[in-house]
Order: C-alpha cells, then sequence, then structure tokens
C-alpha cells in the first residue's frame, strides 16, 4: 500500500527542493516561471501567426470586384434616384392638371349657376308680367260681365214684366 504521508511530504517539500539542469540549479518556482514565460512566447507567436494568416487573406483580396460591385450599386442607386424625380415630376404634372381641371369645372359651375339664377329671374319677371295681363284681364272681363249684369238688373227693375 502507497503512504500517502510520505506523497505529501514530497509534495510539500517540492517548492524548497532545487534541480540542477545544465549545470544551473532551479527551484521549482523557478521551472512554473520559465515554463509560463515560454507558454507567453509559444502563444504570443500563434497569435501573431494567425494575425499574419489573416493579413495576407485580406491583402490578397480582389479590391477591383469589390469596386466593381460597388459601381454596380452606385450606378442602380443613381437609376432609383431618376427614377423617383421622373414619378415625383410625374406627380407633380398630374396634380397640376387636375388643378388646372378643377378651376374649370368650377368656372363651369359658377357659370351654370349664374345662368340658372338669370333664367330663374327671367321666368319670375315673365311669369309676373302673365299674372298681371291675367289680372288685367279677368278684371276687363269683371267689369265686362258686372256691366252686363247691372245692365240686365236694371232692365228687369225698369221693366219687371218684360223678360
Amino acid at each position: 500500500m502507497v503512504d500517502t504521508t510520505t506523497i505529501a511530504d514530497n509534495i510539500d517539500g517540492l517548492a524548497d527542493r532545487e534541480f540542477k539542469t545544465g549545470g544551473m540549479k532551479l527551484s521549482f518556482g523557478s521551472i512554473v516561471a520559465i515554463f509560463a514565460f515560454l507558454s507567453t512566447v509559444v502563444g504570443g507567436l500563434y497569435g501573431g501567426f494567425v494575425m499574419y494568416q489573416k493579413i495576407e487573406e485580406v491583402a490578397g483580396l480582389d479590391l477591383n470586384e469589390y469596386q466593381t460591385q460597388m459601381d454596380l450599386m452606385d450606378a442602380n442607386i443613381q437609376q432609383t434616384m431618376d427614377y423617383t424625380r421622373e414619378i415625383k415630376t410625374g406627380l407633380r404634372d398630374d396634380i397640376l392638371s387636375i388643378e388646372r381641371q378643377a378651376d374649370r369645372v368650377e368656372d363651369m359651375v359658377r357659370k351654370s349657376e349664374d345662368n340658372v339664377r338669370e333664367m330663374i329671374d327671367k321666368a319670375e319677371v315673365r311669369f309676373e308680367n302673365q299674372r298681371e295681363r291675367v289680372r288685367v284681364s279677368q278684371s276687363g272681363e269683371m267689369k265686362s260681365l258686372e256691366d252686363k249684369l247691372m245692365g240686365k238688373l236694371q232692365r228687369a227693375l225698369d221693366n219687371p214684366l218684360s223678360d
């Protein structure tokens, strides 16, 4: 069976123990520091290598293709802007045309209203004249009828036995 106390004692004494390597004495802390330093250097070199690969990848891009795409996008945007301007101009012209038509219709309605009012006024004058003529005519007929009636009445009164 393994004695755990001995293992624990060996581990506790590990920090104080020194190792001799290549003519140098190194403690456990020194070895850990050297290992950390080497790991940092290797990690930095690896990071630099990966960064170098990314830079090479970006540097190897075909910028002319991107420029061509940008030029196409600019052309599309310009076409869209031109089309939008044409639509705006067309709408403005349509609105102005509709406004002119509305003004013409309003003028026609005003003229029609004026004509109708004038016709109504003329009709009222004609009706009034016609009423006056009828009144005068009726008045004359009534007078004639009254005169006839009075004449007959007078004859009847003058000579009650004649008729």
